[in-house]
């Protein structure tokens, strides 16, 4: 869906969302784009950077954003966007699970103290829009962070395989949204140096004030990170020493059984054994497997083997 908007004198917004072919080829033949920035403003791969083309008078900005996916997800938890810039126009590319940066540009008032929406300059509206998209993971971050600390209070008192999977979901999203902010942050630094379009003293200072953003949300996914790893090896260690204990105690009895087995074994033999014409032949034999049963449980008493 290609969707022309005209913000103001200053430059009209074209929001591109899943683009069809046809409209693929009107961006290129009527709107002038080039075929090699259109594939870095749509390749679902592309890094986050800034790129130009200076005989098209084309600046492109690739940025990642928290893709519009429920947290357990088996699907990448960002994806990039792509803002391109040519004349009066500024352009958004998003496909799928980031279509939803659409309502954020109409609907949504950045923190930053952008101008008056009739004086803006297309820089300023992609400031804007950046500022909000880098805020969102802030509030992703520490919703990971308050499970986590849900699950590690659980841990405590009621121990369940099933919170090994949940903490790997976790740890999956964090690697995903360190990676993306710390592309991010770096497209930043260049965009502070080179700008993709001139910018006033108001316009660098709000590059900075999201690359403080991004920064400080990288600071916080490193250590949700960290921390999450911590609890599921602590978690993980704790599955082994029990599987370890129920193995230990498993090897113990088994051993305390073969006994009785070996005892009844001997007495089952078609040979003459002691007792074999005792009438309480059969008691002493069960005499016998209780006594030597409890030497040996005696025995691995005595190293220990019951402890945990």
């Amino acid at each position: 869906m290609l969707t022309p908007i005209e913000i103001n004198n200053n430059f009209e917004w074209v929001d591109v969302q899943d683009e069809t072919a046809a409209e693929h080829r009107r961006l290129i033949q009527s709107y002038k784009l080039t075929e090699e920035m259109y594939g870095y403003a749509t390749d679902p791969s592309e890094r986050a950077r800034i790129e130009f083309d200076k005989e098209a008078g084309i600046s492109l900005m690739i940025f990642n954003v928290i893709t519009d996916l429920p947290d357990d997800s088996p699907e990448a938890a960002t994806a990039p966007i792509g803002f391109l810039f040519k004349g009066k126009r500024v352009y958004t590319f998003t496909s799928g699970t980031t279509n939803y940066v659409h309502n954020l540009v109409i609907n949504s008032n950045s923190a930053l103290k952008l101008p008056p929406i009739e004086q803006q300059q297309p820089i300023d509206a992609i400031l804007g829009l950046m500022y909000k998209l880098t805020t969102t993971y802030l509030d992703k971050i520490n919703r990971i962070d308050r499970r986590r600390a849900e699950i590690q209070r659980s841990l405590k008192t009621n121990p369940e395989h099933s919170a090994i999977n949940e903490l790997m979901d976790l740890e999956t999203s964090l690697v995903y949204y360190l990676t993306a902010l710390k592309t991010n942050t770096d497209m930043l630094k260049d965009l502070q140096r080179t700008p993709v379009v001139p910018v006033n003293a108001d316009q660098k200072e709000h590059i900075t004030d999201i690359l403080v953003e991004s920064q400080q949300g990288l600071e916080m996914a490193q250590m949700a990170s960290d921390v999450v790893e911590r609890v599921s090896n602590a978690y993980s260690n704790l599955i082994d020493n029990s599987l370890n204990n129920t193995m230990k105690f498993l090897t113990a009895y088994s051993i305390i059984m073969t006994v009785p087995t070996i005892v009844s074994g001997f007495f089952g033999e078609n040979v003459a054994l002691p007792f074999e014409h005792n009438p309480y032949g059969w008691q002493i034999t069960i005499l016998i497997m209780i006594a030597l049963g409890t030497v040996v449980y005696l025995i691995l008493r005595h190293y220990r083997f019951f402890d945990r």
